[in-house]
């Protein structure tokens, strides 16, 4: 039976410094290839891949007084950690991509994406 436990506190470091530690919204895109199908001439199906960079669009909360123009200029590895279930993830050679946006009401940084290298994921 698989393991449907998700979410809770979530941990995240880039390029070596602990960013949130919170319950955040993270969403993974674990794939490199993006696959797409459409019709032949005579109805039969053709399929295309693309390739595409992994990635995790994030929104973490801006309490740790983040410097976000130095974070966006910084190469690194990006590990997340979920602390309720134990599972870790690890981008490698990695970037911050996007604009943040800092909602003052909730803390919550909206509009961020970590994007590139090689994308691992260890069960706890």
């Amino acid at each position: 039976m698989a393991d449907l436990n998700f979410g809770g506190r979530i941990t995240l470091e880039f390029a070596g410094r602990k960013l949130v530690q919170c319950e955040a919204d993270f969403v993974v895109d674990p794939s490199y290839f993006e696959k797409s199908a459409k019709a032949n001439h005579d109805g039969s199906a053709a399929y295309m891949l693309k390739p595409k960079l992994v990635g995790v669009d994030i929104k973490p909360r801006d309490g740790a007084d983040i410097d976000w123009n130095a974070m966006l200029l910084m190469q690194g590895n990006a590990t997340i950690v979920e602390e309720t279930t134990g599972r870790t993830h690890f981008l490698t050679g990695c970037q911050l991509t996007g604009t943040p946006k800092a909602n003052l009401s909730s803390g919550e940084v909206d509009g961020l994406r970590i994007e590139g290298g090689v994308y691992r994921k260890l069960n706890g």
